[in-house]
Formats: structure tokens, C-alpha cells, sequence
């Protein structure tokens, strides 16, 4: 692979990777789980900083545009509930949502660290270690939010998807990534 492929493929699965955030954030919003909704929208905003730090990189190492991406909807949500009102969901649903939610994330976080792992190696074996070593810091937070998805999936399945629990940790949760959204310069009310 060339460079150019290299940074393209990863480009193009960040961009994807926001998209997955993205929903995810609609998806815990409309089933009324305002801590994970935000929990979302926090990874929606950083990984979309990580994107456009992979793109400066490029163009101040390569001195070329990271090549255009094409890429598909990971479409999160599925389409019958485009159909029904948040007051439609009962708590049975919002179970089996969770685990299928939480399953996704840990899914895709899999998928990005294998990635990462892989363009690395690509990159030191094309002899391109400075390159190599930005991909490696990617590397480093995919492998860190793969392990904080899974640690998550864990505590949901511990509880056997137990409503009350789930329902009692969102306010704390809303607020933690509400204060690390204000860090990093974005408003929410």
C-alpha cells in the first residue's frame, strides 16, 4: 500500500466513526438515556478532532489533501423506529436497545483498533516511521475507548440490562461528559 491509501482508508473510517457516534447519540436520545446520549456526543466530538488533526498532519507531512473517501451510512438506528414516538418504548425494548447499542460500540471499537494496528504496521514497514507514529497515537486512544467500551458492556450484561441501574447512572454520567465536552470548547445546555 502507499501512503496516499494508507491515510485515505483511515480518513475514510473516521469519518464513519463520527457517523457511528453520531447515531449512537440519536439512538440513547430518543430512548430517553441522556448519559449515554452524551457519552456519544463526546466521542462524535473527539474523534472528529482526531480527524482533523490526521488531516494537518497530512498536509504539512505529505503536502497533499488526504485522498476523498468514499464510505457507507453505518445506519445505527433501525428504521421502524423512525416510526414511533419516544413515549412508544417500553422498558423490555430499551433492554434489548442497550445490549444491541453496546454491541455495536464495542464492535466498531474492535474494528477501528484492528485497523489502526494494521496501517501502522504498514506504515514502518514501507519505512515511513514518522508517519507510523501518528497513526500509533490513534492507535493508543482506539485501543483506551475499546477498553472503556467493553469495561461498559461488562457492567451492562453484570446487571443483566437492568433498567433501575441503567436509569440511576445517567444523570451522573450526563454530567461527567458534560463537563469534558466544556473542556475541550463545546457548549451544552
Amino acid at each position: 500500500m502507499t501512503v496516499d491509501e494508507i491515510f485515505g482508508q483511515i480518513a475514510q473510517h473516521m469519518i464513519q466513526g463520527t457517523m457511528v457516534h453520531e447515531q449512537l447519540a440519536n439512538y440513547y436520545d430518543f430512548l430517553g438515556l441522556n448519559g449515554y446520549k452524551r457519552m456519544h456526543e463526546y466521542h462524535y466530538f473527539d474523534e472528529s478532532c482526531a480527524y482533523r488533526g490526521l488531516c494537518r498532519y497530512y498536509i504539512n507531512h505529505h503536502n497533499k489533501l488526504v485522498p476523498k473517501a468514499v464510505f457507507e451510512n453505518p445506519n445505527i438506528i433501525p428504521d421502524s423506529w423512525y416510526k414511533h414516538k419516544r413515549q412508544d418504548v417500553d422498558n423490555a425494548t430499551k433492554s434489548v436497545a442497550i445490549k444491541t447499542g453496546t454491541q455495536l460500540w464495542v464492535d466498531w471499537e474492535k474494528e477501528t483498533k484492528k485497523l489502526y494496528q494494521d496501517m501502522y504496521t504498514e506504515l514502518m514497514n514501507i519505512g515511513e516511521a514518522a508517519s507510523a507514529l501518528k497513526v500509533k497515537e490513534l492507535l493508543c486512544d482506539a485501543d483506551c475507548e475499546l477498553k472503556k467500551a467493553e469495561r461498559f458492556a461488562l457492567e451492562k450484561k453484570g446487571s443483566d440490562y437492568n433498567m433501575a441501574d441503567i436509569i440511576s447512572e445517567q444523570e451522573t454520567i450526563h454530567d461527567k461528559y458534560r463537563k469534558k465536552l466544556k473542556k475541550i470548547g463545546v457548549y451544552v445546555c
